[in-house]
This record gives C-alpha cells, sequence and structure tokens, in this order.
C-alpha cells in the first residue's frame, strides 16, 4: 500500500514536471517563433501563463504553504486567471484583432480583485465570489461562442471555396475541453490527493495538445468583415460590372463565363476576393450576385463546377485513375469533401455512378 502511493506520487511529480515542460516549450515557440500569427501568439500567452501556474504550484510540496488554508486557497485563487486569456483566445479566433492589453486588463480585472482582497482579508467569501464569477463567466462565454461558431462558419463558405483547416467547428470540442479542465481542477481543489493531481496533469496536458494541434493546422483568416475593394482595374472594365447598367443576370452570366474560360474552379484554394480582383468588382458585388441573383453560397457555387468536371472524368471510359486523383483533378481540396458533395447532388458515391456510366 506504501509502495503503491509512493509510485502514484512519483508519477503525479513526473506529470507535474512534464505539464509544465510542455506549456513552456511551446509558449515560448508560440510567442516568438510563430510571426504575426495572432491566434497562435495568443494562445502562446496562455501557455506561459498555465506554465507560470503549473510552476507557482511547486509551493505546494512545502509543507508550510499545503499545510496552510490561506496559502493554499490563495494559489488556487491565482489558477481561475487563466479562464479569461482562454476566452481571449477563443474570441480572437472569431474576431481577428479582438485581443488587446485593454481587453487582458477588462477581462483579468475582476478576479485579479478579487485574488487581492482575498490575499488582504484572508476571508473565504472572496475566493468563493472568485469561483462563482468564474463559472457565471464561463458560461456567458460558452453560450456566446457557440452563438458565433455558425456565423464565421457561414462567413467562410461565402467567401471561400473551400472549408478544410479555415473553419472552427474543433472550436466547440475546444470548449469541451476547457469545460473538462475547470472540472478536473475543481476536482482536485475539493479531493486533495495525488492520484487527483496525476489525473489533472496528464488530462489537461493532452487536451490541450489538441487544442494546439488543431491551432497549428487551422488556416487563420484575418480579413473578415472587410469590404475593401481589390486592386484598382481598368475602368472600361468597371464599367462593364456595374450593376445599374447590367444587373445581376448579366453579372451572374459574367460570372459564370469567367470561371468556365479560365477553369478558376481547378485551383483548390480560390477565395471570393482573389475572383473579385481577377473580374475587377469588388467582394460585396459578387457576394450580392451569388446570395440574391442565385441563391448559393460561394462555396456551393464553386463545387458545382467541380462537381460536373468531375461527373465528366467519371463518364470518360479512358480514365484509369483512382477517385482520389479524379477529386484532386476536379480542384477538390479534400476527398472526403468530395465524396460528400457528389453524393449529396447524385445520389450515388462516385464508385457507383463510374459504373453506371461506363459500365465497370
Amino acid at each position: 500500500m506504501i509502495l503503491n502511493t509512493l509510485f502514484i506520487e512519483s508519477l503525479s511529480n513526473f506529470a507535474h514536471g512534464l505539464s509544465s515542460a510542455f506549456f513552456i516549450y511551446f509558449g515560448i515557440n508560440l510567442v516568438f517563433f510563430r510571426g504575426s500569427n495572432r491566434p497562435l501568439l495568443v494562445l502562446g500567452y496562455l501557455f506561459c501563463l498555465w506554465a507560470v501556474q503549473d510552476i507557482k504550484d511547486l509551493l505546494l510540496y512545502l509543507d508550510s504553504v499545503s499545510e496552510s488554508v490561506y496559502c493554499s486557497t490563495l494559489l488556487l485563487s491565482f489558477d481561475m486567471w487563466a479562464v479569461p486569456f482562454c476566452a481571449l483566445f477563443l474570441l480572437e479566433i472569431l474576431y481577428p484583432g479582438f485581443f488587446s492589453l485593454k481587453r487582458v486588463v477588462q477581462f483579468e480585472a475582476p478576479l485579479c480583485l478579487f485574488t487581492l482582497v482575498y490575499a488582504l482579508t484572508g476571508r473565504s467569501i472572496f475566493y468563493t465570489a472568485s469561483v462563482v464569477y468564474t463559472a457565471i463567466f464561463c458560461l456567458i462565454v460558452v453560450l456566446f461562442i457557440v452563438s458565433k461558431v455558425g456565423r464565421y462558419n457561414r462567413y467562410m463558405r461565402e467567401n471561400y471555396s473551400y472549408t478544410e483547416r479555415v473553419n472552427v467547428r474543433w472550436l466547440i470540442n475546444s470548449m469541451i475541453i476547457l469545460a473538462v479542465c475547470l472540472l478536473l481542477w475543481l476536482y482536485t481543489c475539493t479531493n486533495v490527493s495525488h492520484m487527483g493531481d496525476l489525473v489533472y496533469y496528464v488530462t489537461s496536458t493532452l487536451l490541450w495538445g489538441i487544442v494546439l494541434y488543431y491551432s497549428l493546422r487551422q488556416e487563420w483568416i484575418n480579413d473578415m468583415d472587410s469590404d475593401d475593394d481589390p486592386e484598382p482595374v481598368p475602368e472600361a472594365v468597371v464599367e462593364s460590372l456595374e450593376p445599374s447598367r447590367n444587373g445581376l443576370t448579366l453579372m451572374s452570366q459574367k460570372l459564370e463565363a469567367y470561371i468556365r474560360e479560365k477553369e478558376l474552379y481547378l485551383n483548390p484554394k480560390l477565395s471570393l476576393p482573389d475572383l473579385a480582383v481577377g473580374m475587377g468588382t469588388n467582394r460585396s458585388y459578387l457576394s450580392n450576385c451569388l446570395n440574391n441573383e442565385l441563391g448559393v453560397t460561394f462555396y456551393d457555387y464553386i463545387n458545382s463546377f467541380r462537381l460536373e468536371r468531375a461527373k465528366s472524368i467519371l463518364e470518360n471510359p479512358d480514365f484509369e485513375g483512382s477517385i482520389e486523383e479524379m477529386a484532386l483533378m476536379s480542384g477538390f481540396n479534400s476527398v472526403s469533401t468530395f465524396r460528400r458533395s457528389f453524393h449529396k447532388k447524385y445520389g450515388c458515391t462516385p464508385s457507383q455512378y463510374r459504373k453506371r456510366a461506363v459500365g465497370e
């Protein structure tokens, strides 16, 4: 029994050190070696803060600290400072440029105040108030983020011909991860044990590793809600596209002709701003044409050309490539997206369509 206790204690200490090393390494890496990528920069700051909190927990190994209700509670109150930074990270993703020193102060001030007052008075009611405030804050942030994730993903579909690595569905999973970390933290606070610490450090490190993985593979978008026009183009081209002269119907015809002529749908990274630059118009006008005249998003519109191209390839008896090769030849950025889109439009898989078309 004693050996088991010592073994678990050793594992807990090792997990504590591993967690600290993880947050220190990636925190420094994200802050100093990721350029101007703001979401990753904010995540780096968050990791550095988390590392500091892991390191300050070393004080709990001192009997004089761990046996003092005042000292241990004061250290726990510092842990909650990470919650506003988590919110700032999530909001920076949905609203590029949201993170600022002013907002850091605004988000952190209440918890800092609770900690300061508790440090000065030692009255537990202020620690309890900080826990209640944190819980309410988390609930508000979660509800807000959930309501805005759909808006962000909708914007992606209206402006980009691909969704891989630009949609933020993973944010929902991230919030679940943060909730799990918070619950584990609450458990370890109320049930102090080496096993509880072990589970907390291992789980939180793994879960934050998942957030880091999705963050590193994400293609960050910084031009949301920007209606800036592209670079100047010849006046004659602009006049030919003015809605007052030709209307949205003529614009939709020009749009289709231009895309077919240039075979722009074969570019897996095609975006509405890029298309606007090529046609000499602005993004808002093209978006208006797609949404109001054609009733489709840019994503669905471009994929319709890709599906048409894929269909013609499947109907070609001389084609001997794989479905994966055909998807890439048609301009799709993801084979899974191609299969899903193809089945949605034609009611069968690409392989089934191929068999019907050429009798394979």
